[in-house]
Order: structure tokens, then C-alpha cells, then sequence
């Protein structure tokens, strides 16, 4: 074999395993919290008094597009934490809602009758998606979808006080 096809062989393995270490590199630093843009779509979708700044972005699963953490709300009666979270299909986030309920103690959502139930959003009265109210090891939760953007949204007291909890997610939620 001459020189100049064993430099030609060298150079195309070379350039072939540049290639590969390169897909490797981009693969390896993919933000496992999701892309910015999703990130913001999902801030948009925060209760009253959360936002990016007082929000941190979490690790995300299969499924999901983006999920927030946060801690205590602003207002003094608000949640002492809550998460969001938005996915990529309504059938994950379906999927989820009934898994993050299985192990709540499940209370009537207000006026709205024994969770889970429905809620709807704006004067049309149209259903905008599901919620669940109880508590889980002694705290108030409200868990609920929002069906047209595919957001689980969950926020959870700093005591058993479910009823002060729906009302105020009446409210700011």
C-alpha cells in the first residue's frame, strides 16, 4: 500500500473519530433541565408570586419538557412549596396527575365535590382541567393539570389546612 493511501486511510479515521467523540461531546452536555425556551413557557404557567426568580429548574424525566421547583410563596397565606411541570404529551401528563395523587389522602376541592374533579377557568366555563385536593404526611396539597398547555402543577402547605389552601389557589393559582 503506498504512503499516500495509508495517509488517506489515516486521515478519514481520524476525521471518522473526531466525528463521533464530537456527537458524543453534544449528547453528554444536553441540559438535563431542559431547553431555556421551555423553561420559560413553563415560568408563564406559575401561581401568583412565583416566577424565575425565586423558581429553581429541576432535573427533568422522560416525558417532560421542563419542571420548576420553588419554595415558600411571597404571600404569607400562599404555599410553603410548590412544582410545575411541563410535558410533552397530554398522555404523560395524565399519566403523572394519577400517579402524584395515589398516595394523597383525598378531600373535597371546596364547592367543587370529592377529588379528583375538574376546573374550569375564565367566565366560559369551559373545563380547563383536572385538580385533586388532600393531604399527604400531614400537609394540605392541591395537585392539578392544565390541560391546554400540558403543565402538572402541585403546591403544598405548611399545614393540614386544605380548604385555606384551595381558596387560595382560587385565587393565585
Amino acid at each position: 500500500m503506498s504512503h499516500f493511501t495509508t495517509a488517506l486511510r489515516a486521515a478519514t479515521a481520524a476525521a471518522l473519530m473526531g466525528s463521533l467523540a464530537y456527537l458524543g461531546t453534544a449528547t453528554a452536555n444536553a441540559d438535563p433541565t431542559g431547553a431555556a425556551s421551555d423553561v420559560n413557557t413553563l415560568a408563564g404557567s406559575v401561581s401568583k408570586g412565583y416566577g424565575l426568580n425565586n423558581c429553581t429548574a429541576q432535573t427533568i424525566t422522560s416525558g417532560e419538557l421542563a419542571a420548576l421547583s420553588c419554595g415558600q410563596n411571597p404571600d404569607a397565606a400562599g404555599p410553603a412549596l410548590a412544582k410545575y411541570i411541563l410535558f410533552a404529551t397530554p398522555d404523560d401528563m395524565n399519566g403523572s396527575f394519577k400517579a402524584s395523587i395515589k398516595d394523597e389522602t383525598l378531600t373535597a376541592c371546596g364547592d367543587s365535590g370529592q377529588s379528583p374533579t375538574t376546573w374550569r377557568q375564565g367566565s366560559a366555563g369551559a373545563t380547563a382541567g383536572q385538580v385533586a385536593c388532600g393531604t399527604y404526611q400531614g400537609a394540605a396539597e392541591i395537585i392539578w393539570t392544565t390541560d391546554a398547555k400540558n403543565v402538572l402543577s402541585y403546591i403544598r402547605a405548611g399545614n393540614s389546612d386544605v380548604p385555606a389552601l384551595y381558596q387560595w389557589w382560587r385565587t393565585n393559582g
